[in-house]
């Protein structure tokens, strides 16, 4: 009984770990090919023992250069990039085209040296 007590607080404490397969880190970026910086705000669902919250954060992309907007685990089948945000809203530049990170086609999948998913919005042109 004592063996049986040991190994499940062993598995609860590597599921807690987060070492188990099914929750891959992916990792959201924003990238500007723009000549002008561009400032934007990120919200997403955070849930604390209280409940859910949303947390904001504030970004500025420099020109021809990118920005990790986002790093999570969760599953494989969670193929909608922009529903990983609460909120995304970009501030407007005089000039500049900016896309609508709503719409799935403007996030890129692709992957990092290790294999793990990686999206990728192009914020301006």
């Amino acid at each position: 009984m004592k063996k049986c007590i040991i190994i499940l607080l062993a598995l609860f404490f590597i599921i807690g770990c987060g070492a188990l397969p099914g929750y891959p880190i992916t990792t959201f970026y924003v990238k500007n090919n723009s000549d002008t910086p561009i400032n934007f705000n990120a919200s997403v669902l955070k849930r604390s023992s209280t409940g859910p919250f949303e947390m904001s954060n504030a970004f500025t992309v420099q020109p021809k250069d990118s920005v990790l907007a986002r790093q999570v685990g969760y599953k494989k089948d969670s193929e909608n990039p922009q529903k990983w945000f609460s909120q995304f809203n970009i501030f407007p530049v005089d000039g500049v085209t900016i896309h609508d990170p709503n719409k799935p086609e403007n996030w890129i999948k692709g992957s990092d040296a290790k294999g793990r998913v990686i999206y990728t919005f192009t914020i301006a042109q």
